[in-house]
């Protein structure tokens, strides 16, 4: 092989390997970027932040829940102690 085809050679395994890396690597990386972005909002709303988070709502529909809860047990108590 002469010095020429050597260079030709070399050009297209640099060639080559940036297909791999334009095509493969680059569209994996994106992914796993995109899979932690998301990963990270939803670990995000899992904790409490002041009131904005799905954990807060969460939070604010059990109280409301166990307060209708109580209302209900009281005036069934009172519906009962009259009745009598």
């Amino acid at each position: 092989m002469n010095l020429a085809q050597w260079i030709i050679m070399a050009g297209g395994v640099v060639t080559a390997l940036a297909a791999i890396v334009q095509l493969v690597v680059r569209p994996v990386v994106k992914w796993g970027t995109r899979i932690d972005r998301a990963v990270s909002f939803i670990e995000s709303n899992m904790f409490n932040n002041g009131g904005a988070s799905l954990r807060d709502a969460i939070d604010r529909i059990e109280l409301r829940l166990a307060n209708l809860e109580k209302k209900s047990q009281s005036s069934t108590v009172r519906k009962k102690s009259t009745t009598k």
